[in-house]
């Protein structure tokens, strides 16, 4: 359209100096001397017009890409200046001549989830000048929202007994725990109370994991048993052909839970030359019936403090801790804000070891739709975002009536196998095409670090984050939650 103006406007002014130069009469000279400053102005309102147009257009994308870098680290203390970056990048100082003002950066919406980025540019003119106009100012604006994507997550969270210790700013490391997953959950959700799109699942783990229905209660007298095919059980070496099955879970048992039973199995695994067995890093729950794990071994007295009250299992030498089971449960995939707060709420009085395998293990399975957790969704309508959160402020330990049995050692004994019994879990996990996202709590050790990064999805941030204490635990769950969110410019 410029270019049109442009062409019109010699064209005429070319027609009008020739009908001039041939006009003979003496008031040629001062119409010449009045029409040519309007003419001049015209030629710069066109040249003028197209500068200005060139400088919003870059000022635009810039703001498209800084708004879209903001986004993305909308919860990070380097937000701001990664704004910066990306703006700077995409316009250039003194670009055509042009002084900025801005960005800048008002977020909205309930959990900040919405950002505004705007910008001004003040350019020079050329000859508009001759009409007393010296400056032309441009303006932009873009708005960058998080969108829910269709999204399963589990938050895998460990409870044991350090996370009763300090994490700063008055909490405990579970209390951090409870305030930072609950922001995510608010974030993922927004103000709505439930979600088609959402399903967000919960695993409290220490040395092992509840695998019952977190608020249910256990009746061995409602305990049932499911015929299978014949197999042999890899703990007694006998042929059978039923799997046990408790009132208040979905989990296949190689036996009838005791009386008493408090909801927690040990890892499928046997210490042998067999390495096609080992049960505990798949997510199937039942394997071929030639092999050897058809379902879990529940823990029963030998893997619970005595009733006396000691913190000793029966069956553990004098002095190693053998905690209870957690007193809480699995919280299957759901789509409704409460009930995974409430969940989360729940996750008090920390107790016991750390089996990083075990609580990542069930993770998976809660996510997946195969048995023994068949919530999630076996032919979605369209492909769905799966992640775990792991969050743990320990490494791993081995001790009696945990989830190995101290098959690997006792206490730190038993951390290098234990480690890789993660990294093998880990790299099926992430196999399988979902997310792993890490978390580092309140305990800086090296060698745990190395495994993380090793667990997360790539070892860096946001698949892997360290949190020194309760303020940054918040940080890195606003960024994870951030990230399993869409991002686009809604304006």
């Amino acid at each position: 359209m410029t270019r049109f103006i442009t062409h019109i406007f010699w064209r005429t002014l070319r027609r009008g100096l020739d009908a001039i130069a041939r006009d003979k009469r003496g008031g040629v000279a001062v119409f010449l001397a009045t029409a040519i400053v309007p003419l001049v102005g015209f030629l710069g309102l066109a040249v003028d017009t197209t500068r200005g147009y060139l400088v919003k257009s870059r000022l635009s994308q810039a703001l498209d890409a800084a708004g879209l870098a903001g986004g993305r680290v909308i919860f990070s203390a380097s937000r701001d200046a990664d704004i910066q970056m990306y703006f700077s990048a995409n316009f250039p100082a003194n670009y055509m001549g042009a002084t900025i003002t801005g960005p800048f950066l008002v977020p909205a919406g309930t959990n900040n989830e919405k950002l505004t980025l705007t910008a001004s540019a003040v350019i020079g003119t050329t000859f508009l000048r001759v009409l007393g106009i010296e400056t032309m100012t441009v303006n932009s604006e873009v708005e960058v929202t998080r969108e829910q994507q269709l999204l399963d997550v589990v938050l895998a969270i460990d409870v044991s007994g350090s996370m009763g210790s300090s994490a700063g700013g008055g909490q405990t490391r579970i209390q951090a725990a409870r305030s930072a997953a609950n922001t995510l959950v608010g974030i993922l959700f927004g103000d709505a109370a439930s979600s088609t799109l959402l399903n967000i699942g919960l695993v409290p783990w220490n040395s092992k994991v509840n695998v019952t229905r977190n608020g249910t209660t256990f009746n061995s007298a409602l305990t049932t048993f499911q015929t299978v095919p014949t197999f042999k059980n890899p703990l007694t070496g006998v042929s059978q052909t039923r799997l046990y099955y408790a009132n208040n879970s979905p989990v296949p048992l190689l036996s009838a839970p005791p009386s008493g039973w408090r909801g927690c199995v040990y890892d499928r695994y046997k210490n042998d030359a067999n390495t096609t067995n080992d049960g505990d890093i798949v997510e199937a729950a039942l394997l071929d019936p030639t092999g050897d794990w058809m379902g879990w071994e529940p823990i029963g007295a030998e893997g619970e403090p005595t009733s006396s009250g000691s913190t000793r299992c029966s069956s553990a030498p004098s002095g190693q801790e053998c905690s209870a089971c957690f007193t809480r449960g699995i919280t299957s995939l759901q789509n409704t804000k409460t009930g995974i707060t409430n969940a989360i709420n729940q996750l008090t009085t920390p107790d016991g070891n750390t089996n990083v395998p075990a609580g990542l293990a069930w993770a998976w399975r809660v996510l997946t739709p195969a048995a023994p957790w068949t919530e999630a969704n076996p032919t979605p309508p369209s492909p769905r975002q799966q992640a775990i959160v792991l969050l743990t402020d320990g490494e791993n330990v081995g001790g009696y009536g945990d989830g190995y049995k101290a098959m690997f050692g006792i206490n730190s004994a038993a951390q290098a196998s234990m480690d890789a019994r993660t990294r093998l879990l880990a790299a099926n996990i992430k196999a399988a095409g979902i997310t792993l996202y890490v978390i580092q709590f309140a305990n800086n050790n090296s060698s745990m670090q190395t495994l993380l990064k090793q667990v997360a999805t790539t070892p860096d941030r946001p698949f892997y984050n360290y949190a020194p204490d309760a303020a940054a635990l918040q940080t890195v769950f606003r960024e994870v939650a951030n990230n399993l969110s869409e991002l686009r410019l809604s304006k």
